[in-house]
């Protein structure tokens, strides 16, 4: 072949370098066509010769094309071969990262594949009962296959390897993993040298870029447009918000019943609707209530809220369709649903025939046009002079964004240029803050309550610690700017950070090298260790939390029936214990000081840190559930707040017990003795600790999958298992 001749070739989206090593191969092992392959690929290998790098061969889906200028020179149909095609370039492309990988020094393990290879994503639940039958059980890279390994292994992969950093090597890319809290407090330092891989984080871009879907100096536009809502003004309002959701919450639990509410099941989706309640009405003025809810004579709709003005649909744009689905239903739908949003594009997903499908994009267009017209009422009301009720997040974007005569800073003159957020990008920025906003805090919510119930001595330390702060005053006269300090540095504040620690928002943080830059360097253990450009990172913030290296631990409480069967055996890390936060000398007298519950360089403060600096302070990298540094999550101090009022309503009047029906009837239950008790109470809660640890995935957030707790919710000194 001549220096100009060339192969084209087409992989859908991708190009796909062949293997030239399909020279070698006897041809008792190709079909025909292939063999005629081996032909072309010889030509290829000379033209390589010739043309040096500039030559770039692939394969093609269907066929192979050797042209010269406009001339066909060869044809070839290859799709019989085109498995062995996509195998030996998968081949080829793990020999290269296998060889990026030695380079670093590090521990590393190889898998087939990658675990978020759409192939394997989809077909792993129909080919898991199959590969369970082959000797691969206790494989690494076999547990590494699955996309919630971080959840299913805890600390387990670190312990095995004798490293807490480590590689896994995949055709597709490399993948650097640590728990290392020296090498995390590195990572999250260096934003610019470790930035967020953003194509991981496209599908949040629904509606529009927003703050976390972006990196660099676009990120840093939107951080400063969106950051000035989060303050402690503001923070008051999630405060008084919560306290009369959750009351509300806790009556719609006990009904007509003084003493109990008999089992029940919805706490999850309780949680959820008491912060998405919260977050519509502190965030954008959107007014929702329980059933039975006072509202001045609204009755109450069967989907769980009363209905409201603004909820029915604020002052709908001219020319609108008329909503199909209410604002709750449709943002509800939309969260439930939201997996379809990920896979296809809407392109596509508009015309799909499913049911699901359907429902996702659906809901897709109803939110959508409910966010519309809270964005074109918010700008109405701006320019009206109209006062907006609660946090006003739309409001402080719209003025934030400079689209409005009023800036959020009155001694800055406005500039004449283009807005700093065009629309779609604020509406991008609100969808992100609500559903991130309200998940977070609702399963920290969920989870505290079930983990108090699991572990009763907890619930009552916590309830006398609430009887401390709060004595007999009723929640109408709770203070947050006396109350809510208490709360962050006592024992709630405990709870709280214990169940972040075992249960964090995400698993894994990702970043990356990105793939034109220079190569990092990295200090672990004390020497330097370089990490290629392209190459992804995770922040193991399951496993880092659980590293003994980082955290105190004592022995476990039941040797020989462990939490996690292979994680932390020999110690108590992957218990639940809030105590392990308290600081039994520390000075609580001045808790009502802002100076100790911020970081020094915490970009701004009214976002908060992880946990009070009143409570035991891990080193930094240790404890990440809202991530560290300048990407720290803005809504830290938000979620904070939010969560903790709603535990202080719950458990100061109240306790929570796990449902026993499975072992014993409420008459079984009040005709035995405490011993007797004891052995129900530890049946159920063995029922629960294996649905955390066999249920949980990663949805948008860490949660339950497809299953309920059902707990009881009794009036204090009605408990029925008071010491168990």
């Amino acid at each position: 072949m001549a220096d100009e001749d060339r192969l084209y070739v087409v992989c859908g989206q991708y190009q796909l370098l062949v293997l030239e090593a399909w020279q070698d191969l006897p041809n008792d092992l190709l079909t025909p066509c292939a063999t005629d392959l081996r032909k072309v690929l010889s030509e290829i290998s000379l033209c390589q010769e010739v043309a040096g790098p500039r030559f770039q061969p692939a394969a093609f889906l269907g066929c192979i094309i050797v042209q010269t200028d406009t001339r066909l020179l060869h044809y070839w149909n290859i799709s019989g071969a085109l498995p062995l095609s996509y195998f030996l370039n998968s081949l080829w492309c793990l020999r290269r990262n296998i060889t990026a990988a030695k380079v670093t020094g590090l521990p590393y393990v190889v898998l087939p594949w990658s675990n978020l290879n759409l192939p394997w994503l989809i077909l792993r639940p129909f080919l898991l009962p199959y590969l369970k039958k082959l000797p691969i059980q206790d494989k690494l890279w076999f547990k590494l296959l699955s996309v919630d390994w971080p959840w299913d292994q805890q600390y387990t992969v670190f312990q095995r390897l004798g490293s807490d950093n480590f590689l896994y090597v995949s055709p597709s890319r490399n993948y650097f993993n640590t728990a290392d809290a020296a090498v995390i407090d590195q990572i999250t330092r260096r934003r610019n040298d470790f930035p967020k891989p953003i194509e991981v984080y496209g599908s949040l871009d629904l509606y529009g870029k927003n703050v976390v879907s972006t990196e660099g100096n676009l990120w840093k536009h939107h951080r400063k447009t969106v950051s000035p809502p989060f303050n402690e003004k503001n923070n008051r309002m999630v405060w008084i918000e919560t306290l009369k959701q959750a009351q509300s919450m806790v009556r719609g639990w006990m009904g007509s019943h003084v003493e109990s509410s008999g089992t029940i099941y919805r706490i999850a989706d309780d949680c959820m609707k008491l912060s998405l309640y919260v977050i519509s009405f502190a965030g954008f003025g959107v007014k929702l209530d329980w059933p039975g809810a006072e509202d001045e004579g609204k009755q109450p709709l069967a989907n769980g809220h009363a209905p409201s003005d603004t909820e029915k649909g604020p002052k709908a744009p001219k020319g609108s369709d008329d909503h199909k689905m209410s604002y709750v239903d449709a943002l509800q739908s939309l969260l439930h649903n939201m997996i379809w949003l990920f896979v296809f594009p809407l392109s596509l997903l508009k015309w799909l025939p499913f049911s699901g499908t359907k429902r996702s994009y659906t809901s897709y267009v109803q939110w959508g046009k409910h966010l519309r017209e809270l964005f074109d009422n918010k700008k109405d009301d701006i320019a009206s002079g109209k006062a907006q009720e609660g946090m006003d997040l739309m409001g402080f974007l719209l003025k934030g964004a400079g689209m409005t005569p009023e800036p959020i800073d009155q001694t800055v003159e406005k500039s004449p240029s283009k807005p700093l957020l065009s629309d779609t990008e604020i509406m991008g920025n609100a969808f992100v803050f609500l559903l991130a906003g309200h998940e977070t805090a609702a399963n920290s919510i969920h989870f505290s309550c079930i983990y108090l119930a699991l572990h009763p001595s907890s619930q009552r330390r916590l309830q006398h610690s609430l009887d401390r702060i709060f004595g007999s005053r009723p929640v109408s006269e709770w203070d947050y700017e006396r109350d809510f300090n208490a709360l962050f540095s006592t024992m709630a504040g405990a709870v709280l950070a214990e169940e972040l620690r075992l249960i964090p928002p995400v698993p894994a943080i990702p970043k990356c090298v990105l793939p034109n830059s220079a190569p990092q360097t990295l200090t672990i253990d004390n020497q330097k260790h370089t990490l290629p450009p392209a190459i992804y990172i995770n922040l193991i913030s399951l496993a880092a939390h659980r590293n003994p290296k980082s955290w105190p631990a004592g022995p476990p409480s039941d040797p020989k029936n462990p939490v996690h069967p292979t994680s932390n055996v020999d110690n108590d890390l992957e218990e639940f214990k809030p105590e392990r936060w308290l600081r039994e000398n520390s000075n609580t007298s001045d808790l009502s000081s802002e100076k100790d519950l911020y970081t020094e360089d915490a970009p701004n403060t009214a976002t908060g840190i992880n946990a009070s600096h009143a409570l035991h302070r891990p080193p930094r990298g240790a404890y990440i559930p809202f991530s560290e540094g300048y990407r720290a999550c803005l809504g830290r101090r938000f979620a904070q707040v939010e969560v903790l009022a709603a535990l202080a309503v719950i458990f100061k009047h109240h306790s929570i017990e796990l449902n026993v029906d499975k072992y014993a009837s409420d008459e079984e239950v009040e005709g035995m003795g405490m011993e007797e008790k004891v052995k129900v109470y530890g049946k159920a809660s063995e029922d629960v600790r294996e649905m955390i640890k066999e249920k949980m995935g990663m949805m948008f957030t860490m949660q339950m999958r497809g299953t309920n707790v059902g707990v009881r919710v009794v009036r204090r000194g009605k408990e029925r298992f008071a010491d168990s």
